[in-house]
């Protein structure tokens, strides 16, 4: 049984299932980009670029897009984030092969689209939990996620198998315009959080950082997180495709994978405490440590499935522990809930900093999918997650 306090409110639950019903459309529509992109053009660099504009774009339309939540509210961007990702792939699916002439600017939509989303989506995640309840909000948070990450494609590959292929593709983007029609419709049921404070503090945060070091470790610490996030936004499904004889085996494999996420998710919603974070961060660094090890041996189908296995166990346990601690400072910074969109902006903007680093870094390394560097640059953006236990003050764990 899960403790009172620890239990989620209505509206908690509420941002959930709207969450899900986003995930599973975004799922649906998304399938297979990287392979796609991969597929038109061989090459890695194009494949890189798209990654490295979309999250350029991003921090420039998170410090946009904050202001006008701040001002007005944060449903304001989580709305247009889910709009704008139903535009973005409504595009794609009428440009067809053509996306390759395009991709710079379907790279922006797609970074600017996903900031939206995910500053309206986080901010909310700070109404609606406490330093209680937060690991059992995420922990559930990490499922519904990864649960619609499983599903989505897996219906979209069997719709389209079905299908001529621009017929399957048209019933796929069809159904996932639906679902985000729904999740904006569901959007209409969360509240609004009435505040007084509507003044945008983001030019404050060179003073912040120099008044809380606490608080600029922590932001070194998602910029050390950015690093291998980049890279596994698009590389493990390359690694996947030239090691299967079939393409099919991708996504049968992405869901196991996922699955395993599920799982590591579930435990942690119930065994989570923010006093363990440290904990954590340190055994989820030395599991990504041992899972790109695997690749030092070779680039094979028993090496990536390992590396991949070992990483989708500890992914929940690093992204969720580390979330709850930034909240929970936020909590604790001078101006507290009035400097929590822009926290949360910051945030976004470092993040995703360090995740275009470390596509910038594989791009330069790596050179074609099969030179012997890109197991050694795995390697060391994993160790380097090591380094961000020490970043979080100790008086924090029990």
């Amino acid at each position: 049984m899960v403790q009172s306090e620890k239990k989620l409110s209505m509206q908690a639950k509420s941002t959930l299932l709207n969450h899900g019903i986003y995930q599973f459309g975004n799922a649906l529509a998304s399938v297979f980009i990287s392979l796609y992109l991969w597929k038109l053009t061989n090459d890695l660099w194009i494949n890189g670029a798209f990654q490295l504009i979309m999250l350029l774009s991003a921090p420039i339309a998170t410090i946009y897009i904050g202001k006008i939540a701040k001002i007005k509210d944060r449903l304001y961007a989580y709305r247009a984030g889910i709009y704008l990702t139903a535009l973005l792939y409504v595009l794609i699916l009428v440009a067809q092969e053509r996306m390759v002439d395009y991709y710079i600017w379907f790279a922006v939509l797609k970074g600017v689209s996903t900031a939206f989303y995910w500053l309206g989506n986080f901010t909310m995640i700070s109404d609606v939990t406490d330093n209680q309840n937060r690991h059992n909000y995420l922990g559930w948070n990490a499922m519904v996620t990864q649960v619609s990450n499983l599903s989505g494609p897996a219906l979209a590959g069997l719709i389209i198998a079905s299908f001529s292929a621009l017929n399957g593709y048209t019933i796929v983007f069809g159904l996932a315009s639906f679902m985000f029609v729904l999740a904006s419709l569901l959007s209409l049921h969360i509240k609004k959080k009435p505040t007084h404070h509507t003044a945008y503090y983001l030019k404050y945060t060179g003073l912040m950082l120099k008044k809380r070091p606490d608080f600029t470790k922590s932001l070194l610490g998602w910029f050390i997180i950015g690093l291998p996030q980049g890279i596994m936004m698009y590389v493990p499904a390359i690694l996947l495709f030239q090691v299967l004889p079939h393409e099919s085996w991708v996504g049968y494999l992405n869901a196991f994978f996922l699955s395993l996420s599920i799982l590591s998710s579930y435990v942690l919603s119930k065994k989570g405490s923010e006093a363990s974070t440290r904990s954590y961060l340190s055994i989820s660094a030395w599991g990504f440590v041992v899972s790109s090890i695997f690749l030092l041996w070779d680039i094979s189908l028993w090496t990536v499935i390992m590396f991949m296995c070992v990483s989708s166990l500890f992914k929940p346990l690093q992204a969720n522990s580390y979330t709850a601690h930034y909240y929970q400072l936020i909590g604790e910074l001078p101006l507290k809930e009035n400097f929590r969109i822009e926290s949360i902006v910051i945030r976004e903007s470092v993040i995703n900093i360090g995740r275009a680093a470390g596509v910038l870094l594989f791009m330069l390394m790596a050179g074609g999918a099969d030179h012997v560097w890109i197991p050694w640059i795995l390697v060391f953006v994993m160790l380097m997650q090591v380094s961000i236990r020490p970043l979080i003050h100790k008086s924090i764990e029990v």
